[in-house]
C-alpha cells in the first residue's frame, strides 16, 4: 500500500492513472476514493479536484448503467471530508462534518436510486417474514419502517466508509511524510463536551419523535464511537500491550457487536465530560 501511495504522489498523470484504474473496477472502488484524498490532504483541493473529475467518469457510467449512486456518494463526501481536515487540522470538525454529509448523501440515495431502495427494502421485508415464521413470531415492519430503517444503517455506513477511506488516505501521507505521525494523531482523538452534549440532545430529540427522526439516530453515534476506538488504542499503546490486544479487541467488537457498540458510544462521552487520559496518567505518576 505504501507503494501504491508513493506511485500517486509522483505526478497528476500518475495519480489520475492509479484512479483511473481503480474506480474502474467495481471492488477497488474504495482505492480510487482514498487516492483522491492522499491528493487532497498533501497537495490541496485544487490539485485533489483535478484527479476527482477523472475519477467520476467510470463511476458516472457505473451509475448510468447500474442505477446505484453509492460510489459516487461515497467519492465526493470524502472528497470534502479530506477538505475540511486539510484546512481545519481537527478530526472532531471533520466527524460533525461528516454526520452533515452522510445525512445529505442518503437523502440523495434515496430519491435518486428509488428502483434499488426498493429492492432493497422487499428483500429485507421478506427476510424478516421468513424469520418470523420460523420464529413463529407475529407482526411484521411495514415498508415505510423497513425503509427508514434501511436508510437509517444506510446513513451510518457511508459515514463509517467515508471515514475509513480518509483514514487510509491520511495514514498513507504520515507514512510518506511523517512517519508514525497518524498514530499519534489518532490516539489523541477526543470529542469536546460541547459537541458530545450537542450529540446527545440530538439523539435524545430523535427518540422523541421516533416515527419522523429515529432514522438518524445510528449515524448520530458515528462521531462517537471513533474517539472510542482512538482512546482503546491509546489505552493499550500506553499500557505498551502487544497488538494481539488490538486484534482481539476488533474481534470482539465484530462477534458482540451488539452488546460492545453502545459500551464504546458511553465510553467515549465519558472521556469527553471527565477527560479519561489525563485521569488514568496522574494515577500512574
Amino acid at each position: 500500500m505504501r507503494a501504491l501511495a508513493e506511485f500517486v504522489m509522483r505526478g497528476r498523470s500518475h495519480a489520475v492513472g492509479a484512479t483511473l484504474v481503480s474506480t474502474s473496477l467495481p471492488l477497488l472502488n474504495w482505492l480510487g476514493t482514498a487516492i483522491v484524498s492522499l491528493v487532497i490532504l498533501r497537495k490541496g483541493p485544487l490539485e485533489g479536484l483535478m484527479v476527482l473529475m477523472w475519477a467520476l467518469i467510470p463511476l458516472g457510467i457505473a451509475l448510468y448503467l447500474v442505477g446505484d449512486p453509492s460510489p459516487v456518494i461515497a467519492m465526493l463526501g470524502t472528497a470534502l471530508l479530506a477538505c475540511v481536515l486539510r484546512v481545519t487540522a481537527s478530526w472532531e470538525v471533520t466527524l460533525a462534518i461528516a454526520v452533515l454529509v452522510s445525512g445529505a448523501g442518503s437523502l440523495v440515495f434515496e430519491l435518486s436510486a428509488t428502483e434499488v431502495l426498493a429492492a432493497i427494502v422487499e428483500w429485507y421485508l421478506e427476510y424478516s417474514r421468513q424469520l418470523a415464521t420460523e420464529l413463529h413470531q407475529t407482526g411484521e415492519p411495514t415498508f415505510g419502517e423497513a425503509k427508514s430503517a434501511i436508510m437509517g444503517f444506510f446513513a451510518m455506513g457511508q459515514a463509517y466508509a467515508m471515514l475509513a477511506f480518509l483514514v487510509l488516505a491520511r495514514w498513507w501521507q504520515s507514512e510518506l511524510y511523517n512517519p508514525g505521525g497518524f498514530g499519534k494523531e489518532f490516539r489523541q482523538l477526543r470529542m469536546s463536551p460541547l459537541l458530545s452534549a450537542v450529540l446527545v440532545f440530538m439523539m435524545l430529540i430523535c427518540f422523541a419523535f421516533d416515527e419522523y427522526l429515529g432514522r438518524w439516530i445510528p449515524l448520530l453515534t458515528v462521531p462517537l464511537i471513533i474517539p472510542a476506538l482512538a482512546f482503546i488504542h491509546w489505552l493499550i499503546g500506553s499500557r505498551k500491550l502487544s497488538g494481539n490486544w488490538v486484534f482481539g479487541f476488533y474481534m470482539l467488537l465484530a462477534v458482540m457487536f451488539q452488546v460492545v457498540y453502545p459500551l464504546l458510544a458511553s465510553l467515549a462521552l465519558m472521556d469527553s465530560w471527565f477527560d479519561l487520559r489525563t485521569r488514568f496518567q496522574s494515577k500512574e505518576v
